[in-house]
């Protein structure tokens, strides 16, 4: 089972994640975390014992290792590669450092969201590909329903789709805040302010055209401890309901009940490098 968040930059998609998993996990199911993180904010568990490295050499390297262990599989490798390039045709980065950044990430996150549809337990993204599409939005500068729409045609669809949203004013001063704990170089690598604002007006285009997809969307906050228990509690019960719902129909072995859970799943994009916890 796949859960996917998806919002603006600053919406603390991350931290709801992070606090998803640790109360599924603890009603006992089993949980991979797939995070997209900025070391300025913290290395996960699993990166512990390299808290020494510089976070942009950190960022940079390890994007290189995992595409270079992708390589020694070149059918594979070609499969992933082939679909990242399909999904960034659909809007295409103005600037071409970006589109090179994305077809090695994209392809990267191919591989891993792969791996997760064959997972029999639960696979948290805390952004993947509908966050995707709002950054091929926000590189090639168009808010256009038609290209956004394309780019969501050519990505996956996962088993619970999340919305982590807050208000501008909100985004805004923890976005200011994150680039004060960042270094020059770590800012180089990530959207500007204005760039990031920006993509509140693109995840209102989104939430009108994932309905007509057959998509449905659960909306949180992560404002405060408080908003981010309800919003845990809420999607909990969610994730409860549709794991059970997708083990019953699997020891049903009725082909229409399984069919009718089946998604389509082929490739994911967050915008950051991609780590597993869990």
């Amino acid at each position: 089972m796949i859960i996917e968040l998806f919002g603006p930059p600053g919406a603390g998609k991350t931290t709801f994640a992070r606090a998803l998993a640790t109360r599924l996990r603890g009603n006992g199911q089993t949980v991979n975390l797939m995070l997209s993180y900025r070391p300025a904010e913290g290395s996960p568990a699993t990166d512990m014992h390299d808290h020494q490295v510089s976070p942009v050499l950190r960022r940079l390297a390890r994007p290189l290792a995992e595409t270079l262990t992708m390589t020694r599989h070149p059918i594979s490798f070609s499969h992933h590669l082939s679909a990242a390039q399909d999904l960034i045709k659909t809007m295409p980065p103005s600037q071409i450092l970006w589109r090179l950044r994305l077809a090695r990430y994209l392809s990267r996150l191919s591989q891993a969201w792969s791996q997760a549809s064959k997972a029999e337990h639960v696979v948290l993204f805390d952004q993947a590909f509908v966050q995707a599409a709002c950054s091929l939005a926000l590189l090639c500068e168009s808010s256009n329903p038609r290209l956004i729409s394309r780019a969501l045609d050519k990505s996956p669809d996962s088993d619970l789709l999340v919305l982590v949203q807050a208000p501008t004013d909100i985004l805004e001063a923890r976005l200011r805040e994150r680039e004060q704990r960042q270094s020059r170089m770590e800012r180089l690598l990530e959207f500007d302010l204005a760039t990031n604002l920006r993509s509140a007006a693109v995840i209102d285009c989104l939430l009108e055209l994932l309905p007509s997809k057959g998509r449905q969307v659960a909306i949180v906050t992560s404002l405060d401890q408080h908003s981010l228990q309800d919003g845990v509690e809420s999607i909990g019960r969610q994730v409860a309901a549709k794991f059970n719902s997708q083990r019953r129909a699997a020891r049903s072995g009725n082909p229409a009940d399984i069919d009718s859970l089946k998604t389509d799943r082929q490739l994911a994009i967050p915008t950051q490098p991609l780590v597993e916890e869990g």
